[in-house]
């Protein structure tokens, strides 16, 4: 049995430096990101964040880990409503290119949505709940040269569970280290 346990420790130790001998792992690039989200239940809203590209774990799947905020409101009668959400989104993607330097991907990821909702009313009425929900997420866009150290992303982004919504999103990527 020890000696089984021996063998099972080397082939996986064995296959795990060959899994990490194509990764370039940390972070490569960093950049803001703007575009359009509509949640499940509200307004859609303009969103702003910051994406941050973690390097590569094979040839064409890249690592990007996103910080992400919106807010809308709306006056319904005499109750003002104000809802926000404050994400961290990590994902990875598949590359794919089809032109010089243009390159399509499809990907998927794990978000964590910290949401806050509040009312307030006539009667000094005032409400505010907080929640924090985790969504997966599904994506697709487009990675484009823009100048120098710079390139693009467009993008679409589903993402599922509690604080379901799409997002159309653009990001502008600074290069470190090119």
């Amino acid at each position: 049995m020890k000696k089984f346990l021996v063998m099972l420790t080397v082939l996986f130790v064995g296959i795990s430096q060959a899994a990490w001998a194509g990764a370039n792992i940390g972070l490569k690039g960093v950049g803001p990101r703007i575009g359009f989200v509509d949640p499940d239940h509200g307004d859609g809203a303009v969103t702003l964040g910051a994406v941050a590209d973690m390097g590569t774990w094979t040839e064409n799947l890249p690592w990007e880990l996103a910080f992400t905020w919106w807010s809308a409101g709306e006056e319904e009668g005499s109750y003002d409503w104000s809802y926000t959400d404050i994400a961290i989104r990590n994902s990875v993607y598949y590359t794919f290119e089809v032109d010089k330097n243009l390159f399509v991907y499809p990907g998927a990821g794990i978000g964590v949505h910290f949401l806050n909702a509040s009312v307030e009313g006539p009667g000094n009425y005032d409400s505010d709940e907080s929640d924090t929900e985790i969504t997966l997420m599904i994506l697709g866009g487009l990675q484009f040269p823009i100048t120098g150290n710079w390139h693009g992303q467009a993008e679409l982004q589903l993402d599922f569970g509690d604080a379901e919504q799409t997002n159309i999103q653009f990001d502008f990527i600074y290069e470190l280290g090119k």
